[in-house]
């Protein structure tokens, strides 16, 4: 599986140390590393049976999710706003997601952050933070 160079991942380096007076969005790398984590979150997804069916689409279906994943990440995390909050439940009310899957989703992406190299505190908060949007993802979920 971990065939080849790296293919562009040798610009990323641990953070030595935290500071908690940024926003979640600086602190986890700013624009680029929220994209690729997205990217890197996004590929996890459809590697796992427990949520692939939520994020198994078309092409095009597919790359309008990761964008507006996105977007959502970045206005929660206090980078640019650019998605309407209140979309976030009328477009996962229909999706049936658990608590079970929300917490899949968690994971995955705090190994994304990881893999990135996002301090450890940075990441803690970051879940806390997407942890307030439970209730938007679940509420359809019967």
């Amino acid at each position: 599986e971990s065939g080849g160079g790296g293919g562009g991942m040798g610009g990323m380096r641990k953070q030595l140390k935290d500071d908690k007076s940024r926003t979640l969005y600086e602190r986890l790398g700013g624009d680029l590393n929220l994209e690729t984590a997205v990217e890197m979150l996004y590929n996890n997804t459809l590697q796992d049976s427990r949520v692939r069916s939520f994020f198994e689409k078309n092409q095009r279906k597919m790359q309008a999710i990761r964008k507006r994943m996105y977007q959502f990440m970045s206005g929660l995390f206090g980078g640019p706003i650019l998605y309407d909050m209140a979309n976030l439940k009328p477009s996962h009310y229909h999706m049936n997601v658990t608590d079970y899957h929300f917490d899949v989703m968690l994971d995955l992406f705090a190994k994304a952050l990881t893999e990135l190299g996002v301090h450890p505190d940075a990441i803690k908060d970051i879940a806390a933070c997407t942890g307030k949007i439970r209730k938007d993802i679940t509420t359809g979920c019967t």
